[in-house]
């Protein structure tokens, strides 16, 4: 919600904002506004008093109480809700932080397993060959072989046997197809670098913030951290454990963007992700795949509230015409046409550079040395060190 003073008249903005004045409209009634003292949604105390919204409701300062207020059993027992008019989903969104490097491409065709994977293939091949297959050959001989087999070279010292065949057969299709699925990976991740990874789920946000890589900040004067703390996993647990610590949070009028510039997390509404940021491709932040709770969100009424069927009556109107939706894709469409102006044309660069294969040419250039050096030592090395 915002609020403007236009010509001593009180003007009403946002998405809460345009319900409020709606109903206003509506059910004829003058709007006076009171702000949470404590800027807080609202909080139960030990002692059973409430805090924030709620607190203002509940004793009577404020007839209704809105700003996507969750409804709750707890906080039933302190005021009554109208109707729903919004499902809350509470998720998280980071900010993507940039290609990755290409320097480092050439692990990108292959994860971890498939790298590890592959060099335990070919040790075993090394050595099942080396017993099998080669003829009067070291395991440093059949090593080589094996390896020169996966660069397209050819296989000599072999032992000719139809059985021997077959399983040089199988061992030569692996030796060409993996080469080339690497190699068609790797030209792609040249041409159109990956992004940096970004936690997609709590559990990896958890894993990232105990870690120092990460903070991820909850919005002031709700009970995202309560509802950290109390869940059942133990990552949300300890997230919450260490939000709760380092006293992370933010406020909705602080500049979001400038929030996310650091390895930062900010846990907050799907709605309020599209009114601050827009929607894609304008956008460089990523929302989470899996929610922290989904509730539902609707006005809070004081006990003694007279009107609350007349508020549920023009809600329902509300709901039914697509209203509250209508509002919320407004309000977003103008922070996306925003974000859209603001961005610089840009001509992508998608060809390779010197600096992306200057590792490439490194290796070739140490092949080459050690090659020389070989060279060298045959050269140098008299001959009754070698076997005759």
């Amino acid at each position: 919600m915002t609020v403007q003073i236009v010509n001593n008249r009180t003007v009403l903005g946002g998405v809460e904002g345009d319900m409020l004045q709606c109903l206003a409209d509506k059910l004829n009634f003058e709007i006076e506004l009171f702000l949470s003292p404590n800027d807080r949604f609202g909080s139960r105390h030990s002692n059973g008093t409430w805090d924030g919204i709620i607190g203002l409701v509940q004793s009577g300062a404020a007839d209704i109480g809105v700003q996507s207020l969750s409804i709750s059993e707890e906080r039933m027992k302190a005021v009554n809700f109208s109707i729903p008019y919004f499902v809350l989903q509470k998720a998280f969104i980071a900010k993507e932080l940039g290609l990755m490097p290409k320097i480092t491409a050439f692990t990108y065709p292959f994860s971890l397993n498939v790298w590890i994977l592959y060099v335990l293939m070919i040790l075993a091949a090394t050595v099942l060959f080396q017993r099998v297959i080669f003829r009067n050959t070291t395991l440093l001989g059949s090593f080589l072989w094996v390896l020169g087999s996966i660069a397209s070279q050819p296989m000599g010292n072999i032992r000719d046997t139809p059985w021997r065949r077959v399983l040089l057969g199988f061992w030569l299709t692996i030796a060409v197809a993996l080469p080339f699925f690497y190699k068609t990976s790797f030209l792609s991740y040249l041409t159109m670098p990956e992004k940096e990874p970004v936690p997609r789920t709590f559990e990896e946000l958890s894993k990232v913030v105990l870690s120092g890589k990460y903070k991820c900040l909850t919005l002031k004067g709700t009970i995202d951290r309560q509802l950290l703390r109390e869940s059942e996993s133990e990552y949300m647990v300890k997230l919450g454990e260490i939000i709760e610590k380092n006293d992370w949070e933010f406020l909705y009028g602080q500049k979001l963007p400038d929030l996310l510039d650091d390895p930062v997390a900010l846990i907050t509404a799907r709605s309020g992700m599209r009114l601050f940021f827009g929607s894609p491709p304008y956008i460089n932040v990523r929302e989470s795949d899996d929610n922290l709770g989904v509730w539902y969100s609707g006005i809070a009424v004081n006990k003694e509230f007279c009107c609350r069927e007349r508020l549920n009556d023009v809600l329902h109107r509300i709901n039914n015409g697509g209203f509250f939706n209508k509002w919320l894709n407004s309000n977003s469409f103008a922070t996306t046409l925003k974000n859209r102006l603001e961005v610089k044309h840009e001509e992508p660069e998608s060809q390779l550079k010197l600096q992306d294969l200057k590792l490439a040419f490194f290796t070739l250039f140490c092949g080459y040395a050690l090659a020389f050096l070989a060279f060298l030592a045959e050269l140098w090395i008299p001959k009754r060190f070698v076997p005759q």
